[in-house]
């Protein structure tokens, strides 16, 4: 098995490109990696031994694995809830009252300075708003729950903090609590029901339509703004090096799988 992983990795780096046998030899060398060669070397071993139940259970293990951290598996999952905003251009909009910017975008480094974390974008597309005149006010989302975080920050004031480092003016930006998408939605419906006011809503394209889903059970009807895409753009096709490491799994690609499965598990319960 590891004489066949050199003579691949040979190959790949002396007939395709060095960096691309680097890249796939890195991924190989990561956490998820190791265990997903581990499992490979083990069913092999199982099975050159005679093992078949232990080889079968290796097998539905390697299987389970390779999906939950496989590229392909992710992003197809990312795909059934991003699809329906694929086709929206934020920044090409007409002007709203207000945009609501869900929390979530940022967080408290080392330093404790406020930044922009995997969900960032939410900040920077709102920034971006504003300054080309699409939105004229922001509204800043989220309070933590204090048994869950230890931070003296809300969402919220974390986002505001970092707008304002945007050169959004503060009296452009206001704070608005919610511990959860439910009860920010709840409140938000009840402050702009029947106010004939135009709302935009950004948050993440893979959270928009449990987010809009609450949002119209309380009324309100926001146009909606995605972020933060995990999908790419689909005219764009992977390189045979891109393929061959995206059948690695790799722990982002198990995030991935995570934030789809929460927010599918979300809707079922009616969150």
């Amino acid at each position: 098995m590891g004489v066949a992983t050199l003579i691949l990795l040979a190959g790949i780096w002396l007939f395709y490109d060095s960096m691309a046998a680097q890249k796939i030899a890195t991924s190989l060398a990561m956490p998820c990696g190791i265990i997903w060669y581990l499992l490979s070397c083990s069913i092999v071993a199982a099975r050159s031994v005679g093992a078949i139940r232990l080889t079968r259970t290796l097998v539905v293990v390697w299987l389970i694995f390779t999906g939950l951290g496989n590229y392909f598996v992710a992003t197809w999952l990312a795909h059934s809830l991003e699809d329906p905003y694929v086709e929206i251009r934020p920044l090409d909009q007409q002007p709203f009252d207000y945009v609501i910017v869900l929390g979530g975008g940022a967080s408290q480094g080392a330093n404790e300075r406020h930044q922009g974390n995997g969900s960032g974008d939410r900040l920077i597309l709102a920034a971006q708003l504003y300054h080309a005149g699409v939105a004229q006010n922001l509204i800043c989302t989220g309070k933590r729950i204090a048994s869950m975080n230890a931070s003296s920050f809300d969402a919220s004031e974390q986002s505001q903090d970092i707008l304002i480092r945007l050169a959004v003016p503060e009296s452009a930006i206001e704070i608005h609590g919610g511990r959860t998408t439910s009860e920010e939605m709840k409140t938000l419906g009840e402050r702009f029901s029947n106010s004939g006011q135009r709302v935009g809503l950004v948050t993440s394209a893979w959270h928009l339509r449990r987010a809009m889903r609450l949002a119209k059970r309380n009324n309100l009807l926001p146009q909606p703004l995605p972020a933060n895409f995990i999908t790419g753009p689909a005219s764009r096709e992977l390189t045979p090096g891109e393929i061959i490491q995206s059948l690695i799994p790799q722990s982002g690609n198990m995030a991935t799988v995570a934030k789809v499965a929460k927010e599918y598990l979300a809707m079922l319960v009616g969150r």
